[in-house]
């Protein structure tokens, strides 16, 4: 059976890669190729995290005999502490009994409107308990009276008999595990888990207590939080890895984990955990963090994460303002969320007010459920996609969050179901014969962009410059997130779309102040453009396709300035991986010399054979 010890209570400081972290005395987390010669020292244990990571207790061990040990061991992959873990809420005034996170009439003493819209989202669907979400906390009070019924209950197991009926490893795991405690009860012996579950999805309509996001939705309760509110990176990944085994071994449609919870230190085994969930099509929600903290700078884990599948979340209040409390990062945090005087559910059938990142994810997790379950199809890309696309823009957010403001469901709905009047789509995945163009009309200015988000392989977008209303003075304006020390290989070919033949393109790229920093008109004798960038520091930078001739154009404002050519595109965006990151494009195959067709135009032939000068892993050229 796989086990973890979440519980942190004895802890203390350590230096590690550079910084001060806190860690379990004597835990560690390391992978391993086999579970055999390991050969451990005396009074040293191992237990499994599964796949592939265990658990070691060290106790009275020095950083230094440890990392020897390992360096010693062939089979050691990977080896860290096993750092602390807190949740990140902030209690506040239990009588504040107002939902205006869901719906804000100015109740509160906020904006009116100051709401992720779910009113109108419950127009199209309340959820579905066929959409399954994994609560990764403190555990749950799943016989709270207004999460009961939407407390996931596992069909292979036969309650109470002392069998692994379905032979995942855990005993008469009915409702979920208890990894702090090692055991089948995750009920929730502090609040901040059943809090963060009745935002997600307490029962709605039922004539009592509160109403989620999701008014139907099954609530996995994964514990690895203890009743002081305390965990380790270990409890962590073994509750992470118990939801990506469900999901890929036995078919149970988790879309998402709720993970409002921080504090780790730069855990390489919680990302590979985290990309393991993510391959499996399970996003990662997580709160920002609490610290009032620009994390660009100052990294917070698990929200720096640099993975797909991440969507970390910042906290607003009820005036559509960030909270003084929360952390953000235009390159790091993706969105924001209501998260200051959130009431929700607690243990023993009650409610309570808390404030933080914490309660601020669980929004955006329940909006997660809530597309998911408008458009079963829908792959998590596709759901993420239309999450961060469709958010409603907020001036004091635009260089805060990548998505430039706060989490709307009502078009996050309709945009998975296509009836947005410009739907979001998806950044493509998977493997090169699998990607396709995405067909695309982006914003005419900086504010409207299509948001492409930060990744390691390449994007392809194909567009027509001239089919807006602004003709031949059309602009395509999309917003890329670029690493430090990336590299960023911007080319548009010209290529006929429809009955638009190929336009002569001129390139423009502006950083997040609208002042440009890049362009071009003709590469290589030909009537395509190209720009590479590398930035020293993580920037966000907004790339603008318009036609040979519209060179003067303002990014912050639609006003028209010359008119040029008209056309279809291509626009392939190929980022290099950062060294000793895991990207999402990992399987993406790296074209060769012999693989590159005679019939490329000049720009793209150029763009293949520079793969390898900068490093550019994931190119992805179109056929």
């Amino acid at each position: 059976m796989l086990a973890a010890d979440g519980l942190a209570e004895a802890a203390s400081t350590i230096e590690w890669q550079g910084r001060r972290v806190d860690v379990r005395d004597g835990g560690w987390v390391l992978r391993a190729t086999a579970a055999t010669g390991l050969e451990l020292a005396a009074g040293w244990t191992t237990s499994s995290l599964g796949e592939g990571f265990f658990s070691l207790e060290a106790p009275g061990a020095s950083v230094a005999e440890v990392l020897g040990w390992a360096a010693q061991r062939p089979t050691v992959a990977s080896i860290e502490p096993d750092f602390v873990i807190n949740p990140d809420s902030l209690p506040n005034d239990p009588a504040f009994g107002s939902l205006w996170g869901l719906q804000n009439v100015g109740q509160s003493g906020g904006v009116s409107g100051a709401d992720i819209d779910a009113v109108q989202a419950w127009d199209v669907t309340t959820g579905s308990r066929g959409v399954v979400v994994a609560v990764i906390d403190t555990g749950v009070d799943w016989m709270h009276r207004d999460l009961a019924a939407n407390i996931w209950r596992n069909p292979g197991e036969i309650p109470g008999d002392g069998i692994d009926n379905d032979g995942n490893g855990f005993i008469d795991d009915i409702v979920g595990w208890d990894f702090a405690n090692r055991d089948a009860d995750p009920m929730d012996d502090h609040g901040h888990g059943t809090h963060v579950a009745g935002t997600i999805g307490a029962v709605g309509d039922d004539g009592q207590g509160l109403a989620g996001v999701n008014w139907q939705v099954s609530l996995l309760p994964l514990k690895f939080l203890s009743a002081s509110g305390r965990g380790s990176t270990s409890g962590a990944i073994a509750a992470i890895n118990y939801a990506t085994r469900m999901k890929r071994d036995f078919g149970v449609n988790i879309v998402a984990t709720n993970n409002s919870w921080g504090g780790s230190g730069p855990s390489e085994a919680l990302r590979d955990a985290i990309a393991a969930g993510g391959s499996q099509g399970i996003l990662f929600v997580t709160a920002a963090g609490n610290d009032a903290t620009n994390i660009d700078a100052l990294p917070s884990f698990p929200a720096s994460v640099a993975d797909p599948a991440v969507i970390a979340v910042a906290a607003t209040d009820h005036s559509n303002r960030l909270a003084g409390f929360s952390n953000f990062g235009l390159a790091s945090v993706d969105i924001a969320a209501p998260g200051v005087g959130i009431v929700s559910t607690v243990p023993g059938d009650a409610t309570a007010s808390y404030s933080g990142t914490s309660m601020a994810a669980p929004h955006v997790t329940g909006v997660v459920a809530l597309v998911a379950a408008a458009n079963p199809s829908a792959s998590a890309p596709e759901i993420r996609a239309a999450v961060l696309a469709t958010a409603t823009p907020v001036g004091s957010l635009a260089r805060r969050v990548a998505a430039g403001g706060i989490v709307n469901a009502a078009a996050a709905v309709a945009a998975i179901r296509g009836t947005a009047a410009r739907a979001p789509l998806p950044v493509p995945s998977g493997s090169a014969e699998d990607l396709a163009p995405i067909v695309v009309e982006a914003g005419q200015v900086a504010r409207g962009a299509f948001r492409v988000p930060p990744t390691g392989g390449s994007v392809v977008i194909t567009g027509i410059i001239g089919d807006s209303r602004f003709g031949s003075h059309d602009v395509d304006m999309v917003r890329v997130s670029v690493q430090a020390g990336q590299t960023l290989v911007i080319d548009v070919a010209g290529l006929k779309v429809g009955d638009a033949a190929p336009v002569d393109s001129y390139l423009r790229v502006f950083n997040t102040a609208g002042r440009q920093v890049r362009a071009n008109d003709n590469i290589a004798g030909s009537h395509d453009s190209r720009v590479v960038l590398k930035p020293r520091r993580t920037n966000v930078f907004f790339v603008g396709i318009s036609g040979a001739g519209n060179t003067g154009y303002k990014p912050d404002a639609a006003r028209k300035s010359r008119p040029g050519s008209t056309g279809g595109y291509e626009l392939t965006l190929s980022f290099s991986r950062l060294s000793g990151t895991r990207q999402a494009a990992d399987a993406i195959r790296l074209l060769g010399r012999a693989d590159i067709p005679q019939h490329l135009s000049q720009s793209q032939l150029f763009l293949a054979l520079a793969a390898e000068a900068f490093q550019t892993e994931g190119v992805t050229i179109r056929r």
